[in-house]
């Protein structure tokens, strides 16, 4: 009798049944935690330029000249590269904002498209100044689209 080796058409079948049952069940379970981590980085990201600029905010307080680096004068209010590479206040310092980050860069979302920046100057009822930032993503196609953070002090 011949010695056969291999698989029946019948043994394939239904191996490639069984693998494409488990590929339709783990292929959005894995879509949903990217999905997830993308948000998260978003919001970490978000989280590194608000601790960044409070970090400014507090050495131009202690050299006398509290301020936030300013919002990007671009329609929309995007941190751009022009805005990331352009002097917050040269007549202050030659620092552009994309100094303030170790990486050399201002953090992107995860599509790589920059947030939403803008500062607020205002007055509270009792007649101190009070500073706030606001950042958001109003990226279209970014897990964490409309998500926004403000920040007074």
């Amino acid at each position: 009798m011949k010695n056969k080796k291999g698989f029946t058409l019948n043994e394939l079948v239904v191996a490639v049944s069984i693998m494409g049952i488990l590929a339709s069940v783990a292929i959005p379970r894995l879509s949903a935690v990217q999905y997830q981590t993308q948000k998260d980085t978003n919001i970490a990201n978000m989280n590194v330029i608000r601790e960044t600029f409070f970090h400014y905010f507090y050495r131009q307080h202690m050299a006398g000249n509290p301020h936030f680096p300013p919002s990007p004068t671009n329609t929309g209010h995007l941190m751009d590269e022009e805005w990331a590479n352009a002097p917050m206040d040269s007549s202050l310092s030659p620092l552009a904002p994309k100094d303030l980050f170790s990486t050399g860069h201002v953090p992107l979302n995860s599509q790589e498209n920059p947030f939403y920046y803008e500062t607020i100057y205002d007055f509270d009822v009792d007649g101190s100044m009070k500073f706030t930032i606001i950042l958001k993503d109003i990226d279209i196609d970014s897990p964490s689209y409309d998500l926004s953070f403000s920040y007074s002090i």
